[in-house]
């Protein structure tokens, strides 16, 4: 990543938080597990790049 008003390029450090629930309704898990399902189904038909790229967008 290129530096702000420098020529050479730096790092690019990210820092990601995930908060997973402790505690679901019937209906919230009804809908991660389709969810789920869906995205297993993407990622089966795409190699590991594609896997990555996805993930970071």
């Amino acid at each position: 990543m290129p530096q702000l008003g420098g020529r050479g390029k730096g790092d690019l450090f990210v820092s990601v938080s995930v908060i997973t629930p402790t505690s679901l309704t019937r209906e919230q898990r009804k809908i991660l597990e389709q969810l789920a399902e869906v995205e297993n189904k993407d990622l089966e038909d795409k190699g590991l790049v594609d896997k990555v790229r996805n993930i970071f967008g």
